[in-house]
């Protein structure tokens, strides 16, 4: 089965193997965390030409170490690129302009927004025959204008799966799939596959959002995120859970640690003290004040980047910590296939979270 994923580092040392991570998009059966590649396994392209970030596919196969033990690691890695097949979703379709957009399964880089496509880029179907909330697949070509503006087209679209005819009977068109086509491991795979994808955000409030449902995905109930309306030097929000109680705020900054300096003497001034009052966001648009015990509780301050993870300082017991969200994706894909996990493992989880 191919895997997707993002390249995560590329080593290359004199008298060393060149290698590489891969931070795939999907659970691996077997495996946590980073997936190895070694540069005899690229397929069409040199380790010296990859970049951290390139989109790439593999298979995965077992490698026999020399002291006995057996790793998972990538095989087959080919680089993601115009010349190969893409999935995505009709996202929006106009019959009589003969057009339409494609959402893609997989972020493209410099490119987010949906890919325009038109009624003669279509492969062995018609306009009619498609409608919104259809998986199809597809390639990209550039199209270079006289003006030296370059613009990827799609084209060689195909029909994977038509959204059911119930769906399309009742005009709902969503972009969900036909629930015939799907088992539950099948659901299992596209959640963790969504949630891997998502994590190429460039906007800070989506990305704030996007943490948040991550926090909330994972199972953590004791869950507060700050209204954004008056944050300023503000967290972005806090949560406790089992001994564990957490103040985290969100950037998409590389290097926050100077930024954030003043920001996280207040976060861990605050934890300081034996209690909390926050202001609760309510469903109505709401909201009121809630005092937490935290006194007793393993306190820390995260920093939630889409980098790495990594121990910062410990200021009087309270740990600061860059927390990288793809960890976090992982703890839930764990969580997502465990047959049971209780709520005291996840808080063990968390509590020790310190390096990719």
């Amino acid at each position: 089965m191919k895997i997707t994923g993002t390249i995560r580092g590329i080593s290359i040392k004199q008298g060393k193997v060149p290698c590489g991570f891969i931070t795939p998009d999907t659970l691996i059966p077997g495996h946590e965390g980073n997936i190895l590649f070694f540069a005899d396994k690229l397929i069409g392209i040199a380790i010296e030409d990859l970049e951290r970030g390139n989109l790439v596919e593999f298979s995965v196969k077992e490698w026999n170490k020399k002291d006995g033990t057996v790793e998972k690691i990538a095989d087959e890695v080919r680089l993601l690129n115009e010349n190969t097949r893409l999935t995505g979703v009709i996202n929006w379709l106009n019959q009589q302009e003969g057009r339409g957009f494609i959402r893609p399964d997989i972020p493209l880089k410099n490119q987010d927004k949906d890919l325009l496509f038109f009624k003669q880029d279509l492969e062995e179907i018609t306009l009619e025959n498609i409608s919104k909330g259809d998986k199809v697949e597809f390639v990209l070509e550039n199209i270079n204008y006289p003006n030296g503006r370059v613009v990827k087209a799609v084209k060689k679209i195909r029909l994977i799966f038509p959204i059911s005819p119930k769906q399309k009977a009742s005009g709902n068109n969503r972009a969900i799939y036909n629930s015939d086509i799907f088992n539950v491991k099948d659901v299992k795979e596209k959640i963790s596959s969504c949630l891997g994808h998502c994590i190429k955000l460039s906007d800070s409030a989506e990305f704030e959002d996007y943490v948040f449902m991550v926090l909330r995905l994972l199972g953590i109930h004791n869950l507060y995120q700050y209204d954004k309306k008056n944050q300023a030097g503000r967290a972005d929000g806090f949560f406790i859970i089992g001994s564990l109680a957490v103040m985290y705020d969100c950037t998409l900054r590389k290097n926050f640690d100077e930024h954030k300096k003043e920001q996280i003497e207040n976060y861990v001034n605050k934890l300081k003290n034996s209690q909390m009052t926050i202001d609760v966001r309510l469903t109505n648009g709401g909201g009121r004040k809630k005092t937490i015990q935290i006194q007793g509780k393993n306190r820390q301050v995260w920093i939630i980047t889409q980098e790495n993870t990594r121990e910062l300082y410990d200021v009087d017991g309270i740990r600061i910590k860059e927390i990288s969200v793809q960890d976090l994706i992982q703890i839930f894909n764990k969580r997502l296939y465990s047959d049971a996990f209780e709520e005291d493992e996840l808080s063990a989880h968390l509590a020790v979270i310190d390096k990719t």
